[in-house]
């Protein structure tokens, strides 16, 4: 967090420091690695599980 002087609807600030945090967008890159990231842990368990009910 920074001292930059964001406020909070009501105006109140605490300690010098902005009660709501400064909002930061993610991009189309990190969109994208988040992404590939997801599948990259979900795939593995989707060909296991497909693997162990195929071998009941």
């Amino acid at each position: 967090m920074n001292k930059k002087g964001y406020t909070t609807e009501s105006g109140g600030r605490q300690n010098g420091f902005a009660i709501e945090p400064e909002i930061n967008p993610i991009t189309q890159g990190e969109s994208k690695k988040s992404f590939l990231l997801f599948l990259g842990i979900l795939l593995p368990f989707l060909i296991g599980g497909i693997y162990y009910f195929k071998n009941l």
